[in-house]
């Protein structure tokens, strides 16, 4: 494969899949948010020690999660933008049966 075709491919492909499905969708956000009380539990458990590790390493996943999201709101514009410029496909006719 020549680079061409795998830099297409690779900008084709999202950093971060979001579901197409309802319940997927409520999975990741869901999964989003526990991730969120997690980082402010951790958060509010390193202040209390004064572990700066430990308070890094919360800060550096509250980022995460907040990069995340962000990538996730982008490939979902994305695709809902795919989809209004694409145009719509002629139903195909069925035989007639004679």
């Amino acid at each position: 494969m020549s680079k061409d075709k795998k830099a297409a491919a690779k900008k084709d492909k999202p950093v971060v899949k979001v579901p197409a499905s309802t319940v997927g969708r409520a999975v990741f956000a869901g999964t989003q948010a526990l991730g969120a009380v997690s980082a402010a539990r951790a958060l509010r458990t390193a202040r209390a020690k004064g572990d700066k590790l430990a308070l890094t390493h919360a800060i550096l996943n509250a980022a995460l999660l907040v990069v995340t999201l962000l990538l996730a709101k982008r490939t979902m514009r994305e695709a809902k933008r795919a989809a209004e410029t694409t145009a719509a496909a002629e139903p195909l006719m069925l035989p007639s049966g004679k």
